[in-house]
């Protein structure tokens, strides 16, 4: 039992060690006004981000996602567009208003690449006509 405590003690401090330096990398640095934000992210999760924005500006934000995907970037233009930046991955609702920006974010977006298998090529073949679109057709009316 004695020989099981110091590995246990080991795991526990690597873990408390890792857990507190990816903290400290990650920045989220805030510069101008509503109109015209400069916003510097390192490493940052997006909730850290968007509570940051929150704390600054009139931003309120709900969500159901933990909103962890990492981010880093720098983002200039009204509040509205970096937050719109910032969630490009998210289904989010945003209404702007003269008391500040509020947003829904819903959940994350698929993947692109599932969405580029649904892509049809502009020079792919046409399925056949339906029996309804072939009379349609014929009396003139272009598909």
């Amino acid at each position: 039992m004695m020989t099981c405590r110091p590995f246990l003690l080991l795991v526990t401090a690597s873990a408390v060690l890792l857990a507190f330096g990816r903290a400290a990398s990650a920045e989220v640095k805030i510069e101008g006004r509503p109109e015209a934000v400069h916003l510097e992210v390192h490493d940052a999760s997006l909730h850290d981000v968007l509570a940051a924005l929150q704390e600054r500006f009139n931003l309120r934000y709900r969500t159901i996602d933990a909103l962890d995907t990492p981010t880093t970037g720098v983002f200039d233009g009204p509040l509205r567009r970096v937050v719109a930046r910032l969630l490009s991955g998210h289904d989010y609702a945003m209404q702007v208003t003269a008391d500040g920006v509020d947003v829904l974010v819903l959940a994350p977006q698929p993947s692109s690449a599932a969405m580029v298998a649904t892509v049809t090529p502009a020079n792919a073949a046409r399925p056949p006509l339906t029996a309804a679109e072939r009379r349609h057709f014929e009396r003139g009316h272009l598909r």
